[in-house]
């Protein structure tokens, strides 16, 4: 990988989350973007451009967008940003694309679109990632950027970052966007998928925003016993998290004020639901290893019946 250079980026699933940062990298850098959208939104970009309201800065760009990754001849790097129910059908439209170099970076929900993935196309193309943000679409071709909006990236094989690595960090860098390496990716991204199992998933349930949780003692109190089912489920799969790592969840939660989660926003919009990545995803392995999760159970039953009605629930 010592000859691969990023000209061109393709944002694939050019939402709240992979929209931003492609529109950073695009902004800030000579690299070629192509955002890869659907619906209001795409038809919102190709006519006006692609707005970004932040209060680190806002802007507008004439961009190259369609609905079909096979208008981009090659790919030098691909940013996977789709909600993780629509894994499957990106990995078939990214399929023609992949060639040569191309790495592929999943920025995506969840702790099971990587290894989808690697069948897919290999450890060597893939890049395991998260990123921490408060972003959201309010419409059509406008996405509003709010808070955060890190990256991490790491090697969940031996840990080693390898010059692939180092040079989407370089990327990201010279965008504007914080991109740390993680000497343990999958630990970290169990982290991040347990905030999103109790935050995402609580407040879409009761549709309420992050801080309104902690408002009553029986809220919070199911915060913390939600934590230690995945605690259970984590180990099971050879993920140890810590006391600090469920301080840093719930006590770094009780800080955010007015922040509506993504699958909130989703609920609120009348969306499929990506509860099945994160609350399907516990009661699927707490299955497998044995391992009673009575909390998750109810949740998964709450958000499958919320989602089958979410467009009466408008």
């Amino acid at each position: 990988m010592s000859k691969w250079t990023i000209n061109n980026l393709v944002v694939m699933g050019a939402g709240a989350v992979g929209g931003y940062f492609g529109a950073m990298v695009d902004r800030h850098t000579s690299t070629q973007v192509y955002y890869i959208a659907r619906g209001a939104h795409l038809e919102a970009m190709l006519l006006h451009g692609l707005r970004v309201n932040s209060e680190r800065e806002s802007f507008k760009l004439q961009v190259t967008a369609s609905d079909d990754p096979r208008s981009v001849e090659a790919a030098d790097m691909i940013l996977l940003g789709v909600k993780s129910y629509d894994t499957p059908q990106a990995i078939a439209q990214l399929k023609p694309i992949v060639e040569g170099q191309t790495q592929i970076l999943t920025l995506q929900n969840g702790i099971e679109n990587y290894r989808k993935l690697v069948d897919a196309f290999g450890p060597d193309r893939v890049i395991q990632g998260f990123c921490r943000i408060g972003a959201s679409v309010p419409a059509p071709g406008t996405i509003a950027h709010s808070t955060m909006g890190t990256i991490t990236i790491g090697n969940p094989v031996n840990g080693m970052i390898q010059d692939r690595h180092k040079k989407v960090r370089e990327l990201f860098d010279s965008a504007g966007i914080q991109c740390r390496f993680s000497e343990d990716i999958e630990h970290d991204i169990w982290v991040k998928f347990a905030w999103n199992c109790i935050f995402n998933m609580l407040t879409t349930v009761a549709f309420v925003k992050v801080d309104d949780l902690f408002e009553t003692e029986e809220a919070e109190s199911l915060c913390y016993k939600l934590f230690d089912e995945i605690k259970r489920v984590a180990r099971a799969e050879e993920v140890e998290l810590t006391d600090d790592d469920r301080d840093q969840i719930i006590d770094g939660a009780r800080e955010l004020t007015d922040f509506k989660t993504s699958t909130y926003q989703d609920r609120e919009k009348g969306k499929t639901l990506e509860f099945e990545a994160f609350t399907g995803a516990v009661t699927r392995l707490a299955q497998q290893h044995d391992i009673e999760v009575p909390h998750h159970d109810t949740l998964y039953a709450l958000l499958k019946l919320i989602d089958q009605n979410r467009n009466e629930n408008l």
